[in-house]
């Protein structure tokens, strides 16, 4: 018989101490409310017809909206949290817009909050909240794959489970004697049988210790997993990864008329920088390259020129020198003093928001590739051409050029089958602190 369990996507609840869960809750709750409070500073200061009369009401309003997905689940990651703070800001606003109509309030004050109250939030569901409220996890299953998870789980789950301990079936009694465990995760292997399973979920309700089960699913969001059952077969249902509909048009939409607006404000800067680089070296401002594009298609991508025009002739003595599929630098002879600055903090890329206004490419997405990169794909990377390439997306938030390959190509899939308007928003977020803190950015 096929016993029934919990997949790691819909485990329960985690068991935290109750000094742990009141900081968490305290810090929650007080990190929204500094953001009520600067949202109203900033909006005031700026003109915003915001009183005191509208400051509690608002704060107090932002605190319960947030209320509902302010809880930091050990098993979402950091985009996972920005996400819902963005859902939260969603609701706020729909709220506000009913108020305007009905009392009859200036709209632009109370979006001009929502707007900053979200930004603040963001930054504070970023900030780690240090071990007391970090869930000791017992990783359960064969030493060397149990290990290896373990080795990995506190850097992927940003702190929020750590690896108290690794064991087997046999051991899970002693370590539970000897070590105070919150949650225990199982890695479904050889020695890890259905019914072996079934005694460990036994042991660990006598002891009130949760049991969640790793499904062996690389990057699969837990909004596209749903647990079923099919005769006497546990199973969990993966929805399809979206690649049409209403979301996708919705996304296209936004994102060209962001680009279009954005290139209309940064006007001024553009002009600037094209001065720069033709006072700074001679050659044209603008570089042109082919890349490939969505299911394979090349098109023309923009870029503000950084090198001497003669680096495409000095690159084949400079290949050898580093990884042939991620062909990066940190002191390339060839980059132009104008460049360094533009590459720091990727001004570089901003001609490119004419080629998302094309429809060539996203505002988020996977990395542009050049065609010789693609050649030498395997099947992995090729899934990338499935979507349109970004302006930015997972890679370049997440160290850039620091990355390896095989991290590169991880992160990127994981975009590209996990995908939503909300992670959109939450990548174009975190993409203002990569640029300031110019990480790989080489």
């Amino acid at each position: 018989m096929t016993t029934e369990t919990t997949p790691i996507t819909t485990v329960a609840p985690i068991r935290v101490s109750a000094s742990a869960a009141t900081r968490l809750l305290l810090a929650q709750v007080a990190g929204d409310l500094v953001s009520a409070a600067l949202a109203v500073v900033v909006v005031s200061s700026l003109g915003g017809e915001l009183t005191a009369y509208h400051a509690g009401p608002l704060a107090l309003g932002w605190v319960v909206v947030q209320a509902p997905r302010a809880r930091r689940s050990p098993l979402d990651g950091r985009v996972e949290q920005e996400i819902r703070v963005i859902r939260g800001a969603t609701v706020a606003a729909l709220a506000c817009f009913v108020a305007a109509a009905v009392l009859q309030l200036p709209a632009a004050p109370l979006l001009g909050f929502i707007a900053v109250a979200t930004v603040c939030s963001l930054l504070a569901r970023s900030i780690p909240l240090g071990a007391a409220t970090s869930v000791q996890t017992l990783v359960l299953g064969e030493p060397q794959e149990a290990a290896a998870v373990a080795a990995g789980l506190a850097q992927s789950t940003g702190g929020s489970l750590v690896a108290a301990a690794v064991c087997t079936p046999a051991e899970l009694p002693e370590i539970l004697r000897s070590t105070a465990i919150d949650l225990v995760l199982a890695v479904p292997g050889p020695g890890l049988s259905d019914r072996a399973l079934q005694r460990v979920g036994w042991h660990l309700e006598g002891e009130g210790i949760p049991l969640a089960v790793g499904t062996r699913l690389a990057d699969v969001a837990a909004t596209r997993a749903r647990l079923a059952r099919i005769g006497a077969l546990n199973v969990l249902h993966l929805a399809p990864a979206r690649r049409r509909g209403f979301a996708n048009e919705l996304k296209a939409v936004w994102e060209r008329s962001a680009a279009a607006a954005l290139l209309l404000v940064l006007a001024p800067l553009l002009i600037a920088i094209v001065i720069a680089i033709r006072l700074d070296s001679p050659g044209p401002a603008i570089f042109r390259q082919r890349r490939v594009g969505l299911g394979g298609d090349q098109f023309t991508m923009l870029k503000f020129r950084t090198m001497h025009v003669d680096a495409e002739q000095r690159l084949a003595e400079l290949r050898e020198q580093c990884d042939e599929m991620l062909f990066k630098l940190r002191d390339d002879p060839r980059i132009t003093r104008c460049g360094r600055l533009l590459r720091r903090y990727s001004l570089d890329e901003l001609p490119q928001l004419v080629n998302v206004v094309r429809g060539d490419m996203a505002l988020v997405g996977p990395r542009p590739a050049l065609p010789e990169e693609v050649a030498a794909y395997d099947e992995d990377p090729r899934h990338r051409l499935v979507v349109k390439p970004g302006l930015t997306g997972l890679w370049q938030v997440s160290g850039r050029s620091d990355l390896s390959w095989d991290e590169t190509v991880r992160l990127d899939l994981d975009y590209v089958d996990n995908w939503s308007i909300g992670r959109d928003l939450a990548i174009l977020f975190r993409t203002v602190g990569a640029v300031l803190g110019h990480r790989g950015a080489y």
